[in-house]
């Protein structure tokens, strides 16, 4: 492919990144989190980041960062903190039943939301969203998830 039609794609992509996040954050703002804690959520749950340093890799933030959102998930009942049974030093993190419900209720409102957006879509666009959408998820790992116990 050409460089000028590389450069193309990737603008017309990041383009409509930014709105479409705006977009995406309204519904996760009806569940009570911000798009950060929601993230974290998320990776905790299908990344199985189980420790602060493992999130904040997966996530690419630091781990005061990390932390801080964690600290947060906790305060809101989301996640637990237990201490490793193979390490007394490590701290563990898990999702919560009420952090699970949280994730799986922002996911389906997000899955509304972008079912509207792009309801007009044709066929052959849709298999072409579906083979992007694909390689998206394995670039960031998602390709490898193990969906969590029925919610």
């Amino acid at each position: 492919m050409s460089q000028a039609r590389n450069e193309r794609t990737l603008q017309l992509l990041h383009r409509v990144v930014v709105p479409l996040d705006r977009l995406l954050q309204t519904s996760d703002r009806e569940v009570g989190c911000s798009a950060a804690q929601l993230s974290a959520l998320g990776v905790i749950i299908y990344l199985r980041a189980t420790t602060l340093s493992a999130l904040a890799a997966k996530e690419r933030i630091s781990s005061a960062t990390a932390s801080r959102i964690v600290e947060g998930l906790v305060r809101d009942g989301l996640v637990e903190r237990t201490i490793d049974p193979d390490d007394r030093r490590a701290v563990c993190l898990s999702a919560t039943e009420k952090g699970r419900v949280t994730v799986k209720t922002a996911c389906d409102r997000r899955a509304e939301m972008l079912g509207m957006i792009l309801d007009d879509l044709s066929e052959d666009e849709w298999a072409a969203l579906s083979v992007s959408a694909k390689a998206l998820n394995r670039i960031f790992g998602y390709d490898r998830v193990v969906e969590p116990a029925a919610m």
